[in-house]
Parts: C-alpha cells; structure tokens; sequence
C-alpha cells in the first residue's frame, strides 16, 4: 500500500524538485524539512530526475565508487609485499633464536 501512494505521488507530483517524505503512523506519505543530502526515509523524485535515471549513469556511478586505479593497486600490492618479506625475515629470525 506505501509503494502504491508513492507511485501515485510521483506521476502526480508537478513539482521540479525532489522531496523528502516519510511515512507517518497513519502510512501516509508527509513531506519533511530535512534537505535530501542528509535523507534517512523515502525521497520522492521528479519526473524529470526520474527520467534521467539510465543504466548507463548508474553504472558510472559504480565504477567511480568501486573502480580503483593502477596507483591503488601498486600501493596495495607493495604493502602486501613488504608485509610478507617483513614477516618471513622475523620468522627465520625467530627460528634461529630459538635454537640457540
């Protein structure tokens, strides 16, 4: 029933802004003073922000959140490394000790 006041909200709402709503104890949709930045509930969109939702944008959207560079790689790799070559050399280090 929420999903269906909030489609009808959405195809009958003329405004060119998005909104933040939430549910109240009633399971109407109010709107509310908080800025959509810092939205915790539903935000309800415009038709033309809705529009502009594509497949495409959201998987550019993914590959900036996700994707990480050659240059995060190398750092990633070398730490990786130095941690092994490190703990290797303790480890002899180690063993020689203990058999003294």
């Amino acid at each position: 029933m929420k999903y269906l006041v909030l489609i009808v909200l959405l195809f009958s709402f003329t405004s060119n802004a998005a909104h933040c709503v939430y549910v109240d104890g009633t399971g109407t949709l109010k709107t509310s003073a908080t800025p959509i930045e810092t939205c915790n509930d539903l935000v309800l969109l415009s038709k033309t922000e809705y529009d502009s939702i594509s497949v495409e944008t959201i998987i550019l959207t993914l590959k900036e959140l996700f994707e990480f560079s050659a240059e995060d790689f190398a750092m990633f790799n070398a730490i990786c490394l130095i941690g092994f070559i490190s703990g290797h050399a303790l480890g002899r280090v180690n063993r020689l000790l203990g058999k003294t």
